[in-house]
């Protein structure tokens, strides 16, 4: 299993063969239905109309308190960070949980990815650092790889690394050796490399303000450029959902298109949820998106029907949202001041 949450630069030098093929995609909003008041649902019930039901509101089990700015999950596992802090959260017993370990690094966490016990950090111009969590009472630091550039995110296909630098292109690493990453490649697109996704060997570099670069990595020594799809809107971030699914979050909007990646060639748009707050980053899990809404908290949202997702659950946390995560029956949120494990 694995569980996925920048900064200033110049804008690095066009070098390689993307660009092959180009498709484009109108980005349309979706508009929110107005909400009902109390009083027009109590004249409704007697005058025997229907009233749209509201999404319940979803049930906080416990709280952490401590810095929590962003969250990453694998397991019985909750990975927060704060600053250059990392710790490692036991969530067997969700009403009760506890920090088990932690480790500081050198420079601010940006990101965390946590696949088979092994915590990828990605802290800007400090790079990436790798941390072996097999004993979560001890994290323990294998290798830093330092970037060329700021690293902002990362995905891991196998035993590669995926790392989008900002402002010197995607690197490609080798990590079946923890303890000794190895470069392999570089490829640069012409805008800024701001986040990075991957579907198995296809991976999705958000370049702004040039939109989606498609990458095959089967040979990561020599990456295959695919297209470009360019939308109207700054791309922020990418999440992957099941069904060969792929969730576009558009920066400062409070969108999130949901395209169809099951020919990367020609990307298909199913639809688009159009939320309320403005968020960097959402979270996927099955058939549920989970958006952070600011100071509004959190939502939830079933997009079972790619076409017409539906808010099934709302938070509002105390604080302000930063990196959410979603399990088969848990919400975790950082939620700045604290650590936030709720129910649906």
């Amino acid at each position: 299993m694995k569980s996925v949450a920048l900064g200033f630069g110049t804008a690095a030098t066009h070098q390689s063969s993307v660009g092959q093929s180009c498709w484009y995609a109108q980005v349309r909003r979706r508009p929110r239905s107005a909400s009902v008041s109390c009083v027009c649902a109590a004249l409704a019930l007697l005058a025997g109309s229907p009233t749209a039901a509201q999404p319940p509101t979803l049930e906080l089990l416990s709280t952490l308190e401590g810095p929590a700015d962003l969250v990453a999950v694998d397991g019985d596992y909750a990975y927060v960070s704060a600053a250059n802090e990392l710790r490692v959260v036991d969530l067997s017993e969700p009403t009760r949980p506890a920090v088990r370990g932690s480790l500081s690094v050198i420079g601010r966490i940006y990101f965390i990815y946590v696949v088979d016990q092994t915590v990828y950090l990605v802290c800007g111009l400090d790079g990436v650092h790798i941390v072996d969590v097999s004993n979560p009472s001890s994290p323990r630091l294998l290798s830093t790889h330092q970037t060329a550039g700021q690293a902002l995110d990362i995905t891991i296909f196998g035993s590669t690394a995926l790392i989008p630098n900002l402002m010197t292109g995607m690197e490609v690493v080798d990590v079946s050796v923890r303890s000794a990453p190895v470069l392999l490649s570089t490829e640069e697109t012409p805008g800024y490399q701001w986040a990075i996704g991957s579907h198995g060997p296809l991976v999705f570099v958000v370049d702004q303000p040039h939109g989606l670069h498609l990458y095959d990595v089967s040979n990561p020594e020599e990456p295959t450029a695919l297209g470009v799809r360019e939308s109207e809107q700054l791309v922020q971030s990418i999440a992957f959902g099941d069904n060969n699914q792929v969730y576009v979050v558009y920066a400062r909007s409070g969108l999130v298109e949901i395209l169809d990646i099951t020919d990367p060639v020609n990307l298909r748009s199913l639809g688009s949820y159009q939320s309320s707050g403005r968020f960097q980053r959402v979270a996927v899990r099955g058939t549920r998106l989970l958006t952070p809404m600011g100071r509004a908290g959190v939502e939830l949202v079933d997009v079972s029907n790619p076409s017409a997702p539906t808010p099934i659950g709302s938070y509002d946390t105390p604080g302000t949202p930063g990196g959410v995560a979603l399990t088969d029956e848990l919400i975790v949120v950082a939620d700045g001041t604290a650590l936030l494990i709720i129910r649906e």
